[in-house]
């Protein structure tokens, strides 16, 4: 986790091939689920080409794992790849998976992806906004009360003139007001409102926007409202952004 000493956590990755034991006197899945599922405090489900094999209570152990986690309250992450190997499909398991994939869609967000980079890509960015929504404890959380501890200190996460720039025409914006990040063409496109786009033409534009939206994100000036069809973030202005314009006199 490459800002781990900035957030301060660390994962630990858990998986039964390597964090389960032999044990006896329950069913396979059920040891797994008391060795490993419940001392984790996020899943990460990835679905090939298969569901799995059924155990005593669900469809297949994965499918326990998610929904052991969801009663428990803790956040799980699913993501099914699109490009398989037909020559390796199971008409059977994929249909299982397919249906799955439609129910499980009621009640969750998940993340496709086609290929191994592609995977890597979506989820180093999506890991990072989990693990900042849920488990980085120390932020400054922005209200009337504390708005003056951000308006005097802003030294751990500073705004550049340009990220001030693009911030204050952000909140100029009447309907929408938010950010959407997508793919056009195979070029990154961050869309502000309706009309205005801003094409990123290489990678360091790209990392820049990145570190402007994580900027606002740790500042507490925006939130993330959604996620659009492809699994990427859309960030929505707060309050304290607008109080963060009128007193910087922006």
């Amino acid at each position: 986790m490459p800002n781990a000493e900035k957030q301060k956590a660390v994962l630990l990755p858990l998986h039964w091939s390597i964090s389960a034991y032999p044990a006896t006197g329950l069913h396979p899945q059920k040891v797994i689920n008391q060795q490993v599922v419940n001392k984790s405090d996020l899943l990460i489900c990835v679905f090939g080409a298969k569901l799995g094999t059924p155990t005593e209570d669900y469809a297949s152990g994965s499918v326990e794992e998610i929904e052991e986690h969801l009663k428990a309250g803790k956040p799980v992450m699913i993501f099914f790849k699109q490009a398989v190997n037909i020559n390796k499909i199971n008409i059977e398991q994929i249909s299982r998976l397919q249906d799955f994939k439609r129910e499980i869609g009621q009640k969750a967000l998940y993340a496709d992806y086609n290929s191994i980079d592609e995977f890597k890509r979506i989820l180093e960015d999506k890991l990072s906004l989990c693990i900042n929504d849920n488990f980085i404890k120390e932020k400054i959380v922005i209200n009337e009360l504390e708005w003056n501890e951000v308006k005097d200190d802003t030294s751990h996460e500073k705004l550049s003139d340009y990220d001030k720039a693009r911030l204050k025409s952000w909140t100029s914006v009447d309907n929408p007001d938010f950010f959407q990040a997508h793919f056009m063409g195979g070029k990154c496109v961050y869309g502000l409102g309706a009309s205005n786009q801003y094409e990123i033409k290489n990678g360091r534009e790209k990392i820049e926007w990145d570190s402007f939206f994580e900027k606002l994100l740790n500042l507490g000036l925006i939130r993330i409202r959604s996620y659009d069809k492809h699994g990427y973030p859309v960030y929505q202005l707060k309050e304290a952004a607008y109080q963060y314009v009128e007193s910087h006199n922006l």
